[in-house]
């Protein structure tokens, strides 16, 4: 038989448009899943960095007709108002292969009221990064954050920035409740006003969390395992905290735009992205684990990154849509203390 090269297939010559986290993350997410895409497909993946609350306001300006992209990666916080807005296609996992491979809570997650509407990338773990060199006892639960040897050295981000409401959820599972509940929302609360004076920088974003643990401006900061561990191989002194009581899910999974013309391109690229070894390079590159629980991960991100089904049944995962609604007030009484 004569190989003709990936161009002679069906996909060639077509355009596949994809949302992406912009700097290493797209870096990464092109080696691990678009070259071997491309190069079996023939086809052409076209990138739109940005951030998902961007991207979903383009897709309900888009209410299911030529929407801007066919594939959109979000957080938890946003696939449910994006698909209660209908402006995601239902997935069929039979179409995308290995799909018996991802880790089913995982898989749920991605999910919104029980219909699979996601496929689940890699999962985050929202915790405290530290700093090794000025914290001689690392805390080990989300309470901790309140000892007094850490006073004025705490970075606390807003409620509207997800690891300051992971933080607030992280809290509430400790003392036995869950966000959205007013009785457990209130006793976090309560507790995260006691660092009122204790708090010497409230970032707001990525860029932000990162700048203020380099600096020093913070000590220890909830944050996201991968971004911790990202900071320690580049030579900064931070190290990672998974709290006892559970850490907090931060899912990032992959959505089928309504309306989207490629689909049959896209289930061909979820599949890419499913396969063991695609997901490998990905999470090693990025240190969030992936969905796919057949991964036999490399000794350096193994000994540090929690994985699997236990660990993701352990978190303190967020209900969004009992959450979401009760944001606003939140934010008002958290501002009450600390603005």
């Amino acid at each position: 038989s004569v190989d003709t090269g990936p161009s002679s297939g069906a996909s060639a010559g077509k355009t596949l448009t994809v949302t992406a986290f912009a700097g290493a993350w797209s870096d990464t997410f092109t080696k691990a899943f678009v070259e071997p895409f491309e190069k079996r497909t023939g086809a052409k993946v076209q990138f739109v960095p940005g951030g998902g609350s961007e991207w979903l306001t383009k897709l309900r300006a888009a209410n299911g007709q030529n929407p801007p992209y066919d594939l959109v990666a979000l957080t938890p916080d946003l696939s449910g108002q994006a698909a209660r807005a209908n402006v995601l296609q239902p997935l069929d996992p039979n179409r995308i292969s290995n799909w018996s491979e991802l880790s089913p809570v995982l898989v749920e997650h991605a999910g919104v009221d029980g219909t699979t509407f996601g496929m689940p990338l890699t999962t985050g773990s929202t915790g405290f990064a530290y700093r090794k060199d000025l914290i001689a006892n690392p805390p080990t639960d989300w309470s901790d954050l309140l000892k007094p040897e850490y006073c004025g050295h705490v970075g606390l981000p807003p409620l509207t920035f997800n690891p300051g409401l992971e933080m607030l959820a992280g809290l509430a599972h400790e003392q036995g409740g869950s966000l959205g509940d007013p009785a457990a929302n209130q006793k976090a609360l309560d507790t995260l006003t006691r660092l009122k004076g204790c708090v010497s920088t409230y970032p707001a974003d990525s860029g932000a969390m990162q700048t203020a643990l380099q600096n020093g401006d913070a000590w220890i900061v909830p944050w996201w395992d991968g971004r911790a561990f990202a900071m320690e191989q580049n030579g900064a002194q931070v190290g990672f905290v998974y709290p006892k009581s559970g850490a907090v899910g931060a899912l990032t999974s992959y959505y089928l735009a309504k309306g989207s013309a490629n689909s049959d391109l896209a289930y061909e690229f979820l599949s890419e992205m499913s396969k063991p070894e695609n997901m490998k390079v990905f999470a090693q590159g990025t240190w969030y684990a992936a969905a796919n629980t057949t991964i036999t991960y490399d000794q350096t991100f193994a000994s540090r990154v929690k994985y699997g089904n236990d660990v993701y049944q352990g978190f303190a995962w967020i209900d969004y849509a009992k959450v979401l609604p009760q944001l606003t007030g939140l934010q008002e009484k958290w501002n009450e203390t600390f603005a």
